[in-house]
């Protein structure tokens, strides 16, 4: 399953969402664009990716359609 990574331009909080485009995510505040940074694979990630929190935050994406991310969270690099 992919879950697509976005930036928010002005703010860098980072979103978790299941729509490629990235539309379904709320701007933080409503003057910013949210930027595409990668598809994500999450059936591919090795510990210490497989963490609850990280797992939390896919299955809150699967459920409303995305999630934000704490802002310095580092993502693996797949």
């Amino acid at each position: 399953m992919f879950v697509y990574l976005f930036r928010q331009r002005r703010t860098d909080e980072l979103a978790l969402t299941i729509d490629v485009t990235g539309r379904n995510i709320p701007s933080l505040p409503p003057s910013t664009d949210w930027i595409f940074v990668a598809a994500l694979d999450i059936s591919k990630f090795d510990p210490p990716w497989d963490t609850a929190d990280f797992r939390y935050a896919v299955r809150q994406a699967r459920l409303t359609g995305f999630h934000i991310l704490k802002s310095g969270l580092v993502l693996p690099t797949h």
